[in-house]
């Protein structure tokens, strides 16, 4: 999926490959990456009325269906999302006032041609299952047809107008989206999210946030969630990736996070297993990672993107490179991530996991010396990186730019940068320093 947002902040343009397993923001603070997280999450939460491609009445008596693809008119429909995105960009910030995105706009990059001969190559098999009306949506490659069968079914009278509207917008949007259906958030303020979120509940946070906008869309969200863990727990982990949740407390944490019986996040250290941690008393480092682990645990899906914003946040270096690692299982287990961070560790280590795709038997041998798993591999193909920059300092806009990603992986120079100019200041006080004391001893 490839969009553009323009005028978005101080963004004047940029554009976007989302199709890529993992996308990475970096650049100087204020530049914008965490509005450009913002507009994508906005982009691909919201679920518009689909096309009428078929008749959920006709599937339940036939159980199986062919539609031939209307090509065209899918293309089409696309500018539905992008003029629902340019019409409710304020309220994705949680901003009313006319004088900001009075000029922003969402587009698409594909042309038609691009679009329609990349849907017909695609190929692909998804379940939706809503209200008990479970459907199988399958395409061929080179096939003009989508073909939906019916895999479960409740009562006939117990099925409302409600199933086929959602699952028509469900079908309309994954094909237009090329696969992407949802996102899921963890924006910087998750650390006060989740150790407040007692706190948010008794003051009735969700009729707060239903009638004050001066939240962000992320923002409001994650804490709607966050006042929900309760039923979150009654309703027991259902993800297919929990054992990922458990790799990050086995080898990170140290310990366990868990969700009491009255909602509230707890942590169990493995060197005091008979004690249960307060949130509000655990690490940085716990408090940083636990919307992850809930994610894992209980609500991450396929075709969904996950953006995380600094995930470095409290991260010793050692653990961000653990992170990275995961990361990269995440991506090759069917999880789309995108990431925004200053992190040299993670971007060092990412880069070293995309060495590792290489076929080479040095690489392979290095690769089990290190200790690298084999699910830790990236493909250079699968990434797509991002430089968010003024390229002077009377600019007023930030110029975004891709970075080129190869077997070596890529650099951000204004990392780069910065540790170079810092490891020149220590090498010449060191210098100074040292032959001050060596003329000090000549003296002597």
């Amino acid at each position: 999926m490839k969009l553009s947002f323009e005028n978005l902040g101080a963004i004047k343009k940029i554009d976007l490959d989302l199709s890529k397993k993992l996308s990475i923001f970096c650049g100087p603070n204020g530049t914008g990456k965490t509005y450009a997280c913002y507009a994508i999450y906005g982009y691909l939460k919201c679920l518009l009325p689909g096309l009428a491609l078929f008749e959920l009445d006709d599937l339940l008596q036939k159980k199986s269906i062919d539609i031939e693809l209307n090509y065209q008119e899918l293309y089409k429909f696309r500018t539905v999302y992008f003029n629902y995105l340019n019409k409710s960009i304020k309220e994705v910030f949680g901003v009313k006032s006319p004088d900001f995105f009075s000029s922003f706009k969402s587009s698409e990059l594909s042309t038609k041609e691009q679009y329609i001969a990349s849907l017909r190559q695609d190929e692909f098999e998804f379940n939706y299952d809503l209200d008990g009306v479970s459907i199988t949506y399958k395409k061929e490659k080179d096939d003009n047809h989508l073909y939906v069968t019916l895999d479960k079914s409740v009562a006939l009278d117990k099925i409302t107008d409600k199933t086929g509207i959602f699952h028509l917008a469900i079908i309309t949007k994954y094909l237009c989206n090329r696969e992407l259906l949802y996102a899921y958030m963890l924006p910087v303020e998750r650390n006060s999210a989740y150790t407040f979120g007692n706190e948010l509940a008794a003051n009735s946070l969700d009729h707060l946030v239903a009638r004050d906008q001066d939240y962000p869309s992320p923002i409001k969200d994650l804490l709607s969630k966050v006042v929900k863990l309760k039923s979150v727990k009654d309703q027991g982990a259902n993800s297919s990736y929990q054992l990922l949740a458990t790799e990050i407390e086995k080898n990170i944490l140290q310990g366990a996070v868990e969700i009491s019986k009255d909602g509230a996040l707890q942590f169990v250290s493995t060197k005091t297993p008979d004690r249960k941690l307060p949130f509000h008393l655990a690490a940085s480092i716990v408090k940083n990672l636990s919307g992850l682990l809930i994610y894992l645990t209980y609500h991450a899906k396929n075709n969904e993107l996950l953006i995380i914003d600094e995930p470095e946040i409290g991260l010793h270096p050692d653990n961000q490179i653990l992170l990275a690692r995961i990361f990269a299982k995440l991506i090759n287990n069917g999880i789309r991530l995108l990431i925004s961070t200053h992190s040299d560790y993670i971007i060092r280590e990412l880069n070293n996991l995309i060495m590792l795709s290489s076929e080479k038997d040095e690489v392979k041998e290095k690769a089990k010396e290190f200790g690298y798993a084999m699910d830790e591999k990236i493909n250079p193909e699968d990434v797509g990186a991002y430089l968010f920059e003024y390229n002077s300092d009377k600019n007023r806009y930030v110029d975004v730019k891709r970075l080129p990603v190869d077997v070596n992986g890529f650099e951000v120079e204004t990392i780069d940068q910065a540790i170079s100019a810092l490891n020149d200041r220590s090498m010449d006080l060191y210098f100074s320093l040292t032959n001050q004391e060596t003329e000090g001893e000549d003296n002597d």
